[in-house]
């Protein structure tokens, strides 16, 4: 069989790594230029490593992700330790917390080697062409025939691809009504000893929580710290469309605060926004995919839960849909 998966997030990732390791041919299509969506990471100033998207992994011990990690992505793995801190996203009891030095977008990397993945290209219509379906990007071109298409872009974006697709219209009207928290997040380095702990709840002002990215091993370059500030949902609703200078004139004080440095100023700072960061709400995947119908949707929209792992569980499941049939 031939599929399409749309999406180079980690559900679409687990979903063609099951698909292609069962013998189908697979083609992933990602409309960015990067892999692995929310588990997403940067280079500033040259050598310093940050994560902007996913602060660390929870992995089950028998999850869907736990073999991915020992078998394709194992070496420079880091464990992180937050003694006294809670860390953000911790859901899983006994689950270890994993983040890469190199960072987060380790694992997508090495779930995609392999893989026939096209990025910077966008999936617009998903049309019935007799017994198969044809894929089409938004310039109207044709980029190819499949038996079956996995759709694992966000909500609203997945809601405009089943507009375009066989008998998606329905199912087009639930995955819009799945609402998003967005996330603003400040990356900062500043210079200053690294702190013990890895994560940091500020009781008061616009932060969520803030994470050292040391605790990665990720030592400070020239002596500068990298630190991830990540606004609150109503904070970052408030500055999504502002400038970057607003942005940094809420939070660079809250931060300074933090880290005891409140007259120094940063060696550098970017400011990264996710419109689709966290849902608010989920559907169920089996109801949302009724039998009968070639168009599977996997993704965070359908996930149990708002874990990476929930994530990947649902692209498992588009999998074993299609090697079932």
């Amino acid at each position: 069989m031939r599929i399409a998966v749309i999406g180079a997030g980690i559900a679409g990732l687990v979903a063609a790594r099951d698909l292609v390791d069962a013998g189908h041919e697979v083609v992933v299509f990602e409309k960015s230029r990067g892999l692995g969506g929310r588990m997403a990471a940067r280079r500033a100033e040259g050598e310093a490593v940050v994560d902007h998207g996913l602060p660390v992994l929870d992995v089950p011990r028998d999850g869907v992700l736990a073999g991915f990690v020992v078998d394709l992505a194992a070496d420079d793995l880091v464990e992180v330790v937050a003694p006294g801190e809670p860390v953000p996203g911790r859901s899983t009891e006994g689950a270890p917390q994993l983040a890469w030095a190199s960072g987060m977008t380790r694992l997508p990397k090495a779930m995609a080697h392999g893989l026939e993945v096209v990025t910077a290209t966008r999936i617009a219509a998903i049309r019935a062409d007799g017994d198969v379906l044809e894929v089409a990007q938004d310039q109207g071109n044709t980029l190819g025939t499949y038996d079956w298409v996995v759709v694992t872009a966000p909500g609203a974006q997945a809601a405009d691809l089943l507009d375009h697709s066989p008998r998606g219209a329905v199912r087009a009207a639930d995955m819009r009504a799945v609402a998003y928290d967005m996330a603003v997040m400040v990356l900062a380095g500043v210079a200053v000893e690294p702190p013990e702990w890895f994560a940091h709840r500020p009781l008061t002002g616009p932060i969520a929580y803030i994470t050292n990215e040391a605790a990665k091993d990720r030592p400070p370059v020239d002596g500068v710290a990298s630190f991830v500030a990540r606004l609150g949902a109503d904070a970052s609703e408030d500055l999504m469309e502002e400038s970057d200078a607003a942005v940094l004139g809420e939070v660079l004080p809250a931060l300074a605060k933090v880290l005891g440095k409140p007259a120094t100023k940063p060696a550098w700072t970017q400011v990264k926004r996710w419109r689709y960061s966290t849902t608010r709400d989920r559907l169920d995947q089996g109801a949302l995919n009724p039998e009968g119908t070639r168009v599977l949707v996997a993704g965070d929209a359908v996930a149990a839960g708002p874990r990476m792992e929930d994530v990947a569980a649902t692209g498992r499941w588009a999998a074993q849909r299609i090697l079932g049939s």
